[in-house]
């Protein structure tokens, strides 16, 4: 009877480790897919990134030139306003 009990365990054993072997098996492909994965979504993120810099690179120089046309037309504004003062000064001079 032990020499019955054995072969059952020995067996069952067997079993085991070809299903432990399987679960490895299916492991070891689940974590080639995820790195596949997060290969995919860091070349999707450095391609996000580099036209996000893009993107800023078009506004900060929008920006710049608005900015200069800011400048040029509120010198220009100051400066009509100035000479205006002094048409009208010399106009009102007695």
């Amino acid at each position: 009877m032990n020499k019955r009990v054995a072969r059952e365990s020995v067996m069952s054993d067997d079993s085991r480790i070809v299903k432990l072997e399987s679960d490895v098996h299916h492991l070891q492909s689940d974590v080639t897919e995820i790195k596949g994965d997060l290969k995919s979504l860091k070349t999707e993120f450095l391609t996000f990134k580099a036209e996000l810099a893009k993107e800023f690179e078009l506004i900060r120089t929008s920006i710049e030139g608005w900015k200069l046309w800011i400048v040029i037309t509120g010198i220009g504004t100051n400066l009509s306003v100035w000479g205006a003062a002094l048409a009208l000064a010399r106009f009102l001079r007695p």
